[in-house]
C-alpha cells in the first residue's frame, strides 16, 4: 500500500481514443488513434473507431500521448523501506522506470526474490548496480577486481565507479569486460576519458565528473590534468571491524549531497584552465570517439547545477522543497551553509564553468554521442525526485537540444542503453502500458513533457485531478527522499 497514491480504479481494458501518438524513434505524430490496453500491454493502435463498450474510455483528441519517462540516474532504493514518498513524485511526473545507481547485496538479494516495496504507482526498477567502488572495496587493482566478481556473482545488472584512481578503475573495468558485465560511473581524475573509452566502459555520468573530461577538450590539457588533483577521501577503515560499514557509507553520503562543497582552489583553478582553453576540435575529436566505441552519456545537468548554484535561491528557496521529508531539508540547508563559505574564485570558478557544460554537451549531441536522461535525484542536494527529470529536460533545452532529441533521451534511448531496444520506450502493440497523455505536443517544445493530463502505468490510470490529489497528500505528510 501506498500512504500518498490510491489504487487506480481505471484499469484491465481501457482506450486513449482519438489521441495523437508520437513515435520518439522517428519523430512522426499519427493523429486519430486509439490506444488499447490489456493485462499491462498495449494490444492494439489503430485509427478511431467507435466508442468501445467493454472498456474504460480515456478521451485524447487534442491530446497527445508518448512513452513513460524513464530517469536513468536515480538512488531511489537508497533508502527502500521509506521509498513511497519518492515513487509518489515519479508517478505524479510521469516517470514509470529507473536505473538504481547504488546498491548492495541485500537490494540485490530483495529484487531477486521479488520482495522490494511495490506501492501503487511504483516505477519499474530496469537495472541495479551493487555496492560502488569505492576505497572501501576497491583501494587496489585486485581489490576492484573481487569487487566485481561478487557483483557479477549476486547479479548486478552493472557495476558503478564511484571513487576509483586509474588503476583501480581499468582494473575493474577489464574484469568487467571479462565477466561480460557492464560497468560505468565516474572517471577519475587521473583517467584520460579516451583510455576509458576505448577500454570500453558503458555509460559516463555527470559529464566527468570534474574537469576530467574538460581537459580532453583544452588546447592546454597536459596542464590541466597536472593542476586537477585526485581528491583525498576522509579516512576509511580498512580492516573488517563491526560498523565499519556503515561509518564508510556515511562519510561518502556526507560528501554525496554536494561534491562541490569539497572544491579546493587548485580544483578551482583547473576548471578556469580548461574552460579558457576550450578547443572545439578537440572536444569534436572526443565526441567522434564516444559515438566509435559506444560511449554512453548521462550528463546529469540538474545534478551539476545544483552543485555548482548550491546556495542559489533556485535551489535553497524552491517551493517543491514542501514535498522532501524535513531530515533531507536538514541535509541539504547544511550543504548550502557549507557552500556558502567557499572562497568566491571557487564559487565563480564553479558557476562559470556551467556555460562549458551545456557547450559540452551540445557538442556530443551534434556528434550524435549516445545520451540518455537522468538526475541523480534521492541523496543529492537541491534535487526534486519527478520535478527533477523536467528540470533536467529544461537544462538539456538550454544547452540547444531539440524536443525530439530530449524525448528520445528518455524514453527509446534508455531501451537502447539497457539492451531492450523494441522492448519498451514506444506505443506499439505488445509494449507495456506505461504512457503519458499530454495536453501540449512535446515536438514543439520540450515544456510539453510536463503538461501532464494523466499517467498509466502497467495498465492503470491516474488521470490529472488524480495526481493533483496525490500531491496534496504527500505536501501533507512530506515523505520523499
Amino acid at each position: 500500500m501506498s500512504r500518498y497514491v490510491e489504487p487506480s480504479s481505471v484499469n484491465g481494458r481501457v482506450v486513449v481514443r482519438d489521441v495523437t501518438v508520437v513515435d520518439p524513434l522517428d519523430g512522426r505524430r499519427s493523429p486519430g488513434q486509439d490506444v488499447v490496453v490489456e493485462g499491462g500491454r498495449i494490444t492494439s493502435v489503430t485509427a478511431t473507431g467507435a466508442p468501445a463498450t467493454d472498456a474504460h474510455v480515456l478521451e485524447g483528441r487534442g491530446r497527445f500521448v508518448v512513452p513513460g519517462f524513464m530517469d536513468m540516474h536515480m538512488h531511489a532504493l537508497n533508502t527502500p523501506k521509506d521509498v513511497d514518498g519518492t515513487y509518489a513524485l515519479m508517478l505524479v511526473n510521469g516517470v514509470v522506470g529507473f536505473r538504481q545507481m547504488s546498491g548492495n547485496r541485500a537490494l540485490l538479494k530483495a529484487r531477486n526474490q521479488g520482495t522490494l516495496p511495490q506501492p501503487a504507482g511504483a516505477p519499474a526498477l530496469k537495472a541495479t548496480a551493487g555496492d560502488l567502488l569505492t576505497p572501501l572495496n576497491a583501494s587496489t587493482a585486485d581489490g576492484a577486481v573481487q569487487a566485481v566478481r561478487e557483483q557479477h556473482r549476486d547479479g548486478a545488472d552493472f557495476v558503478k565507479a564511484g571513487m576509483t584512481t586509474r588503476d583501480t578503475f581499468l582494473a575493474a573495468l577489464q574484469e568487467a569486460n571479462r565477466l561480460g558485465i557492464r560497468l560505468g560511473g565516474h572517471l577519475p581524475a587521473d583517467l584520460d576519458p579516451r583510455e576509458a573509452a576505448r577500454a570500453g566502459v558503458w555509460s559516463v555520468e555527470h559529464l566527468g565528473p570534474g574537469v576530467t573530461v574538460f581537459a580532453a577538450a583544452s588546447s592546454k590539457e597536459s596542464e590541466v590534468r597536472a593542476g586537477n588533483p585526485t581528491r583525498k577521501l576522509p579516512p576509511i577503515p580498512r580492516i573488517k571491524i563491526p560498523g565499519a560499514e556503515k561509518l564508510a557509507m556515511k562519510l561518502i553520503k556526507g560528501m554525496v549531497t554536494n561534491p562541490a562543497t569539497s572544491t579546493s582552489e587548485v580544483e578551482a583553478h583547473a576548471y578556469d584552465l580548461a574552460d579558457g582553453s576550450y578547443d572545439q576540435r578537440k572536444a569534436e575529436e572526443l565526441a567522434a570517439l564516444f559515438v566509435e566505441h559506444t560511449t554512453w552519456q548521462c550528463p546529469t545537468l540538474i545534478r551539476v547545477h545544483t552543485q555548482q548554484f548550491g546556495d542559489s535561491p533556485e535551489h535553497t528557496e524552491d517551493p517543491r522543497r514542501r514535498y522532501m521529508a524535513p531530515e533531507e531539508l536538514r541535509t541539504w540547508d547544511k550543504s548550502s551553509k557549507k557552500f556558502s563559505r567557499l572562497p568566491d574564485v571557487t564559487r565563480n570558478a564553479l558557476r562559470n564553468h556551467w556555460d562549458a557544460q551545456l557547450r559540452m554537451t551540445k557538442t556530443f549531441a551534434d556528434a550524435g554521442v549516445p545520451m540518455i536522461a537522468g538526475t541523480d535525484a534521492c541523496g543529492a542536494a537541491g534535487i526534486i525526485p519527478g520535478f527533477a527529470l523536467h528540470d533536467e529536460f529544461g537544462h538539456l533545452a538550454e544547452a540547444g537540444l531539440d524536443p525530439l532529441t530530449i524525448l528520445r533521451m528518455t524514453t527509446t534511448e534508455p531501451a537502447r542503453f539497457l539492451g531492450e531496444e523494441g522492448r519498451f520506450g514506444r506505443i506499439a502493440p505488445g509494449m507495456p502500458a506505461d504512457l503519458v497523455l499530454l495536453d501540449e505536443d512535446p515536438l514543439e517544445s520540450h515544456t510539453a513533457l510536463r503538461a501532464i493530463a494523466g499517467v498509466m502505468r502497467d495498465g492503470s490510470w491516474w488521470s490529472r485531478a488524480d495526481l493533483d490529489a496525490v500531491l496534496e497528500r504527500i505536501a501533507a505528510e512530506p515523505g520523499a527522499h
